[in-house]
């Protein structure tokens, strides 16, 4: 029992590494010393980045989202876009972004109006996405500075030839035959072979595998999240001086395209585009149906809701109406898709949402089915709405919501190892004194509502120190789902007859005091193997109970809700004895079930190992991962073979020491090493 009780409160002690502090000071800087009624001046946004982080450019790259800032006094001046200097490409576990690290000048012109004087202030909100190896976040900071009208200004020192649109532009052509791009090196200039694409026609991948191959750059077009067109094609490059030059284009002909025929579609279910907002806006903007799947490796549902779109109806439809599929990736931790989730009041996944230029969302189900994606693309289709608007919902209807949400978790993948440990004591408690089945009922209950308040104030702490977090949010933090797929490993070789921790989950036995602690623990471990599932109706709950106008006690009464909604079926059955007697006697069945039992926390753990290894993407780590696994499995084995009742003591004693010591140390070095 203690091993699982120390198993469990480690897991949620790993989630400290997900709070946000700023790691990069804002302010605005003015670059001119004298400023002269009618006349130009140069202010900039400066950003000064701790070690290891970084912010984005105008074109991020694969994932991130460039800054911003909103004015709120100008003195009457008018104040121009940013001026952007060159960026540099990063590569994050092959995610290519386009980056500024350390200290940014973020140039902005500023038109000095003729009857100036005095002084002159600017003040705005600033918006940033700052990120470094294990994650990203979004900051806001106000900002302000008063410059004087005439000559005194003490200038801030920048240098010029950073910036492209300081300089002259250079010019050249380009050709494309679908699949390439080929641009002719602009004659007489020294320029490096990474051109950073301004706009989204290049893939960041694409960008760090440029080829130059001749006189001429060549790029290839997959993965593009904007098409090419016969506008003028914009890249930013590096000069010999050091500096950066921002080349033209031009495109000779646009590529042909061979039309689609009835049986080579344009673009099948399955063939998905990375999201991003440029791409969902370039889709919809050219009048496209898009659908958007926001998803991640560690979302259960998610993946059961993927056999959908191998439904030959559904790719059939979804190919014949031109339907843009996008997938939203979120495995790991991504405040721009947060920021999206929030715009359709959820803060969590599963969401599949259709989206069609002058028509609302329609949002489907948490639980995916063929025809309910048939009738939602069929109603954008035809210019009608999908879904009544879900602020019309009252309160009581979202608690309702909430109660039906979390009794539908016990149905859904996460949840069904638990089933069966539950079954197992309901039926070694038959004929046991009702006071105490009362009694272990109530205990799992309290355990599975305490759980769930303790995530709903760790995520209300969390998100009012900045960061994008939501239901499953503990899922995109390795340490966590190591530390999980460790726990499944070591209850699941418990439940095969491998050793004995003790422990009555599931009729495992243990004396009375310590009976309790693992009936309110067994509620512990069921809310930690339900967060990667959302049953129906439970993300939109959610969503309302994590709304930033939710005051926290509206918030904690939500999750109240949905952890008693989740054990009612087990508060029901010791409540009312008549149910649990519908079980057969006990006998040899309740051995055979424990043992059997073990295989679906076995799969659990493989699940976790595969989440793993898409949040780490470290093949030699998970590769040692496994083999850790194997050891601690070992150590199981060496205290259950030699660690026995009726061995000698020193027998145990020696079983013990060296259990612990495989044991501790294999989880200290995967721990340590994880990346």
């Amino acid at each position: 029992m203690r091993l699982l009780a120390l198993g469990l409160f480690s897991l949620f002690a790993l989630l400290g590494d997900l709070s946000a502090a700023v790691r990069t000071k804002v302010d605005l800087v003015n670059l001119t010393p004298d400023i002269r009624p009618g006349e130009k001046a140069l202010i900039a946004m400066r950003f000064r980045c701790d070690p290891h982080f970084h912010i984005y450019w105008q074109n991020p790259g694969d994932a991130g989202q460039a800054p911003t800032v909103e004015w709120q006094e100008l003195s009457g001046t008018k104040v121009g876009a940013f001026i952007w200097p060159g960026p540099k490409l990063i590569d994050q576990s092959g995610v290519m972004n386009f980056v500024y690290e350390d200290e940014t000048l973020l140039l902005m012109e500023v038109a000095v109006p003729s009857d100036a004087k005095g002084t002159l202030t600017f003040k705005g909100k600033a918006e940033w996405l700052e990120c470094d190896d294990s994650g990203c976040w979004p900051h806001d900071k106000q900002v302000e500075l008063t410059v004087k009208v005439g000559a005194g200004n003490v200038p801030y020192k920048y240098d010029a030839k950073l910036y492209p649109a300081l300089r002259p532009r250079l010019s050249t052509t380009a050709s494309s035959d679908g699949k390439l791009l080929t641009v002719v090196l602009p004659a007489g200039d020294k320029l490096t072979k990474t051109w950073f694409p301004v706009r989204g026609f290049v893939s960041p991948t694409a960008t760090a595998k440029q080829k130059l191959v001749g006189d001429t750059i060549v790029i290839e077009l997959a993965d593009a999240t904007e098409t090419l067109d016969s506008a003028d094609l914009i890249f930013t490059t590096r000069s010999a001086d050091g500096g950066f030059v921002d080349i033209k284009a031009v495109l000779g002909a646009a590529p042909s395209k061979p039309a689609p025929t009835p049986n080579t579609p344009a673009k099948a279910a399955g063939d998905w585009q990375p999201w991003s907002p440029e791409a969902q806006a370039k889709a919809l903007a050219d009048g496209k149906i898009v659908y958007v799947d926001f998803t991640a490796r560690w979302c259960a549902t998610c993946q059961v809701n993927k056999r959908v779109y191998t439904q030959d109806d559904v790719a059939k439809a979804l190919t014949q109406a031109g339907v843009v599929m996008l997938k939203a990736d979120w495995t790991k931790k991504d405040a721009v898709i947060a920021n999206e989730l929030g715009k359709y009041g959820r803060t969590g996944i599963p969401l599949n949402v259709f989206l069609k230029t002058g028509q609302p969302p329609a949002i489907l189900s948490e639980a995916l089915t063929g025809t309910e994606v048939l009738s939602a693309l069929s109603a954008v289709s035809a210019g009608k709405p999908y879904q009544a608007e879900t602020t019309t919902h009252s309160f009581f209807i979202w608690m309702l919501l909430a109660f039906g949400g979390g009794t539908l978790l016990n149905l859904m993948p996460c949840v069904f190892p638990m089933i069966g440990l539950k079954v197992l004591g309901f039926a070694k408690e038959a004929g046991a004194a009702r006071s105490k089945v009362i009694l272990n009922g109530l205990l799992y209950s309290a355990g599975v509502i305490a759980s769930f308040l303790a995530l709903a104030l760790l995520i209300i702490g969390l998100k009012s120190g900045g960061s994008s977090v939501g239901w499953g949010f503990q899922m995109q933090s390795p340490g966590f789902v190591l530390g999980t797929c460790v726990l499944m490993i070591v209850l699941g070789l418990s439940l095969a007859g491998v050793f004995e921790i003790g422990v009555g989950l599931g009729g495992v036995s243990a004396g009375e005091g310590d009976g309790r602690v693992a009936t309110f623990l067994s509620g512990v471990l069921a809310t930690v193997v339900a967060t990667p599932c959302t049953a129906p109706g439970l993300g939109a709950a959610l969503g309302f109970a994590l709304d930033k106008e939710r005051s926290t006690g509206e918030t904690l009464l939500f999750f109240t809700v949905i952890g008693l909604g989740m054990a009612l079926p087990y508060l029901l059955l010791s409540m009312f004895p008549r149910l649990a007697a519908m079980l057969p006697r006990p006998g040899e069945w309740m051995e055979s079930l424990k043992q059997g039992m073990s295989f679906p926390l076995f799969a659990y753990a493989l699940y976790l190992l595969w989440v793993l290894n898409a949040l780490v993407e470290d093949a030699a780590w998970v590769r040692d991962a496994s083999l850790g696994l194997a050891l601690i499995a070992t150590a199981c084995w060496v205290l259950g073979r030699w660690g026995a009742l009726h061995r000698s003591d020193r027998e145990r004693l020696t079983a013990k020491l060296v259990s612990l010591g495989l044991f501790g140390g294999t989880l200290a070095y995967l721990f340590a090493t994880l990346p």
